[in-house]
This record gives C-alpha cells, structure tokens and sequence, in this order.
C-alpha cells in the first residue's frame, strides 16, 4: 500500500431486498474472516467484502469488491427472454417454452398481424399465413436448429425434424376443424359445459376463443373481449386459458397503454405497471369513489389480485423491466427529478413484490438506470450554472437522497471531493469572499452534518468531513474567535455561555473545531466556584431555574457533562485559569 493512500475494509449484508454496512474492519483477513463468519451463520442472504481506498495526493476513492457469497441472483425459471427452446414433439410446439421461442422467433411479425403465439397454433388461417409470407417461417425454423447445441447432426437435418414438428402440429388443427364449437354468440359457458368431459377440452376451447378473436380489429378489441370472458364460477382449466391469451397480448408494445393510458409522467405508467402486477391497481384511482381506469381493467386487476393469473402477471412484470430499463426519460424536469421519481418507484416495486426471484432483477433495472443519468455530463450540466460550492454540494446531496445502489452513492460522492479541493473555492469555504467568517462556519456545520447523514460509504463520509473540519478549523485560526471570546470583560459563566450557545446553534464542525469549543467551555466549567458564580445572588427559585436552564443549554450543545461533575483524575494544571485555552 502506498504511502499516500488510506484503506479499510467495509462488510456488507443483504436482507431481503437491500444491502447494508455491518461492520468496518482495517486488515483484509480479519474483514474476510468475519465475513465468512456472517455467512455461514445464514442470517443474511448474501454477504460481501469491499477494499475501500482513499489517495490523498490525487483526492480519489477506489472500491474493490474482493468476497461475495450470496449477492448472485439465480436465474427465475420464468427469465427466459432471449432464448430459444427447439421443440421436438408437438407438445414442445404448445408449451409456454414453445410459445415463447414462437415469440422470440416471429415477434415481429405477429405484432404486425396483431395475433399471439396461441392464435398461430390454433388457427389454419394464421397458419397458411405465415406459410405464403415469404422466408419468416423458413428463417425461424433454421434459427431454431442452430440453436439446437446438444443436437447431432447437420443443421439441415436439425430443420428437417422441426418440419416434422410443424407438419404433426398442423394435421393436429386440420383433424380437429370439424370439432371445434363455435364462440359466434359470446357466450362461453355453454362452450365450457360441452367439453368439459372431452379429453382434448383445452385444444378445443382454446382454438374456439381463437376464431372468435380473428374478426376483431386491434389486439386492445381482443384484450377487452377476453377480459370479459372473466369470472369468479369459471374452472381453473378455462381461467388458465384465459390467462394465457392475456399474458401473450400484453407482449404487444401498445397493449398495456391502451390498457392503462400514457401519461405524460411515464414514472406514473410505471408505479401503474407494479400496482396492476400484483392487483393493487384500484388502490391508485383518482379518489374513493372515482377511478381513472376502464371497468375491463379492474376486472383483470381483481383476478390477478387472487392469484388468479399467474401468466399474466408474469408478462406485466417483463414489461415493468422492459419500461424501467428503456431509454426514454421517465421525467423532463432535471436530473434530481428523475431519481426522485427512480427513488419512488424502487421504493414502491419493494413495498408490493414479496419474491425475491421477481424483485432482484426489477432492483438491477432501476440500479443501472440511476447509473445511467449519473453520468459526469449530466452531473455537469446540472452543476455548470452554480457558482457557490456549497450550492453545487447541496444539489449533489440530494442526488445522493434519491440515487439508488451503493456503486451510484460512490460516484455522487466521487463528485464530491473535487469541489471540496478546487483551489479557486479556498477563500469561500474560509468566509474570506464574503468577509462573513463566522457565518460560513455554520454553512460548513450544515453541510457536515448532511455528509454524515448521507447514505455513503465511512470512508467517504470520513474524508469529506475531515475536509469540512479543516476549513472550520482555518477559520477558527484566521478569526481568533475563541481567545476573543476569552478576552472578553465578562464573567467565565457568561464566556462559557456564548460558546455552548455557539455550540447548540451547529457553529463548530464535528472534529478538531468541535472539540476546541468543547475543551474551552469545560476548563471553565472546571474553575472552582464555576456552579456557585451561575446563581450568584439570586434567590432560591431563580436560581433553580438558572441551573436547569445551563443544563438544557449544555444537552443542546452536546455537553453531558454538567458543572460539579469534575473528575478528580483530571490534572490541576486544567483547573487553573488559561489566558489562551484554545491553544
């Protein structure tokens, strides 16, 4: 380690959703030791080790992580998007792996036809359609066999056996044409009574609802007809079917706006997404007795509210991630903003998701998007027009507030430290631009006591209040404030009063300014006769009152000890008088 850096060591553990610092630890194998220790004892989800360094010739942090156990998120069985399952039976074909690899292969072009995988397996019409349409279906089976790794064979022969797939699947709708019943009316029930002892009762139903989908105009027409199809009396086996056909048409981009409308503020589309995830979607009405979304929509709220809709409440959560992660800002009104309104939504998508297979990439999501506004451009420009460095510190401590993931917290503070060590900042952070001296001592107070608030590493919130200290401390140097306050024609009670009174109203930074003031005010405290010179002369009730209201002052100021608890290991030379005690 060079000469020039400080290190320490930051132990980190997750319950449930969020990270938390557990302990601080300057060697690197007592930190690893007790990290272990921590793990093993299974009261944490994930544990994990960070090398925190400061340079203090070039003023830069650096944050190493060097021992996890826990923090890597298994992969949902559900996070699948991305990948192609090959099918190899017709059963493959239909399978929600089947369907969702028809969505990955052929998305594009069934948006354009406005139909889902579920209708292309179960309709002739969409099928022949996609047959006549040039190369899609070839390009989608040969995309299949390259991904088929664990396969022999050539891909030429890999396509051949997905051919027979499709060519089993399509005999499969040819042999059942005749049998399926008929949706003209709209009425489901008698449908579900008739085939509700036939062996391939699903196939039947669901290749009835998709014909009597294909007249409707827009996918939104078909939402809205399916969501009417909705009831509390209907068998598990229908409402599962019903479920598949909505999750598939809220992969279509427009679907859940139309839904839900697009607001402006897309943060609120958002929260709206999460709410309606979970069936929470009616909590977020305009008032108690009026909502602001269509009764086919608390409809679907209600039964995804019972658990009743697991698929599609599966695709409301891909698209919330989809929205989270998409480029377009969820707000026009500035950087602080746009991490409020992050803040919220992490804070909400917390509060409604329990399982932490759905939350922790939902996490991820929000994360990188605050890592992507936090970038030295946008922190700039936000920054270019303040000309105080304490304005320009402030703004970035609210960044801090609403900025989500403790790699984002590290870079708001690394924009920290250079305002700190600019030259040019010097004489205002010391009160000589202002001639205000005294003033900017409790400026630098403020500003040290927001920095120890903040959610930022020890090292961080160490080094920049020890920056804040220093210039309190200059002052201090430069104003002679507490020999002044010594060498005033008053008594050692009314000196020590001013000074705690200095104290309670936050004029002395936390550290060596802090603890001048303090040392000052208890070699007065210690003076013989300190107590007795507070109620000289007064009556009993006065002075009563004069003591508990010295007490009160020195809780304020952050004094616990009071006048006559002087300990008598304390050397005699403190007690005599100091002409200079600052000193």
């Amino acid at each position: 380690m060079s000469l020039g850096q400080t290190v320490h060591y930051e132990i980190m553990g997750r319950r449930g959703s969020s990270w938390t610092i557990l302990e601080v630890i300057k060697d690197r194998k007592a930190a690893i030791d007790k990290a272990e220790d921590l793990w093993g004892s299974r009261r944490f989800t994930g544990i994990k080790v960070s090398k925190e360094s400061y340079d203090k010739v070039n003023n830069e942090f650096a944050s190493v992580e060097i021992y996890s156990r826990g923090a890597q998120r298994k992969k949902s069985k559900y996070d699948q998007t991305g990948t192609i399952s090959p099918c190899l039976t017709p059963d493959d074909l239909y399978s929600p792996d089947g369907r969702r690899s028809i969505w990955e292969l052929l998305g594009n072009t069934l948006a354009d036809w406005m139909i889902t995988p579920t209708e292309l397996l179960h309709s002739l019409d969409h099928y022949y359609k996609l047959f006549n349409a040039g190369t899609k279906l070839q390009n989608a089976v040969q995309r299949t066999a390259v991904s088929f790794e664990n396969e022999q064979g050539s891909i030429q022969e890999r396509m051949r056996k997905i051919y027979k797939v499709i060519d089993q699947a399509l005999e499969i709708m040819k042999g059942n044409k005749e049998k399926i019943p008929s949706l003209e009316m709209g009425r489901l029930k008698p449908i579900i009574e008739q085939l509700s002892e036939k062996s391939n009762k699903r196939f039947l139903l669901t290749s009835s609802i998709t014909e009597y989908l294909r007249p409707a105009v827009t996918v939104g027409d078909k939402v809205g007809r399916t969501i009417i199809f909705l009831s509390g009396d209907r068998p598990a086996w229908v409402l599962e079917i019903l479920d598949q056909f909505i999750s598939e048409m809220m992969q279509h981009q427009q679907i859940p706006f139309q839904l839900l409308g697009e607001p402006e503020d897309r943060s609120k589309f958002i929260l709206w997404l999460a709410h309606l995830h979970v069936g929470q979607l009616s909590m977020m009405g305009e008032n108690e007795h009026s909502s602001c979304f269509s009764d086919e929509v608390l409809r679907l709220n209600g039964f995804l509210s019972q658990g009743h809709m697991p698929q599609t409440a599966r695709a409301i959560l891909n698209r919330l991630q989809l929205e989270i992660e998409a480029p377009k800002p969820i707000s026009d009104d500035g950087l602080v903003d746009q991490l409020m309104k992050l803040n919220e939504i992490h804070s909400t998508l917390a509060e409604l998701t329990t399982e932490m297979g759905h939350l922790e990439p939902l996490e991820e999501a929000v994360a990188k998007r605050a890592s992507r506004l936090l970038n030295s451009q946008a922190v700039g420009e936000m920054l270019f027009d303040m000309k105080s460095p304490f304005d320009q510190m402030n703004a970035l401590l609210d960044l801090e507030k609403f900025t989500i993931g403790h790699s984002n917290k590290r870079m708001v503070a690394n924009f920290i430290l250079p305002i700190l060590t600019r030259p040019e900042y010097e004489a205002i952070f010391v009160g000589l631009d202002n001639h205000q001296p005294i003033q900017r001592m409790g400026d630098l107070t403020k500003l040290q006591a927001r920095i120890n608030e903040a959610d930022l590493t020890e090292m961080h919130r160490r080094k920049i209040a020890e920056k804040l200290d220093g210039f309190c401390r200059a002052i201090m140097d430069n104003t002679q404030i507490l020999k002044k306050l010594h060498g005033l024609d008053i008594s050692l009670q009314d000196k020590s009063k001013k000074i705690l009174g200095m104290l309670a109203d936050n004029f002395f930074t936390d550290g060596d300014c802090r603890d001048r003031a303090e040392h000052q005010v208890r070699i007065y405290m210690k003076q013989p006769g300190f107590t007795e010179g507070l109620i000289a002369g007064m009556a009993r009730a006065d002075a009563e009152k004069e003591l508990v209201g010295f007490r009160a002052l020195l809780e304020k100021a952050g004094i616990s000890k009071q006048p006559g608890m002087i300990s008598e290991a304390e050397s005699e030379e403190e007690r005599e008088p100091d002409d200079h005690p600052e000193e």
